[in-house]
């Protein structure tokens, strides 16, 4: 039995590949979960300041959605 070296090396490099598409799609999702959960929880900390709380910070309570934007950007 002859094995066919140029058609296992192919298969096994498209695998890896295919398993390094994979893991880069796991890492990006997971990375978009996470801000995802960051700009949760930075929302909920800016909304349950007072409006003094927020005035020392130079923002507003209408404000709050911009500035969790940007200080997620800043990340």
């Amino acid at each position: 039995m002859v094995a066919d070296t140029q058609t296992a090396g192919t298969d096994r490099g498209h695998a890896i590949a295919l398993s390094i598409g994979l893991l880069a799609w796991i890492g990006s999702t997971a990375n978009n979960a996470l801000k995802t959960l960051q700009m949760a929880r930075m929302l909920s900390t800016l909304s349950n300041m007072s409006d003094y709380q927020l005035a020392q910070i130079g923002i507003s309570r209408s404000d709050i959605p911009e500035y969790a934007v940007k200080l997620m950007a800043d990340d």
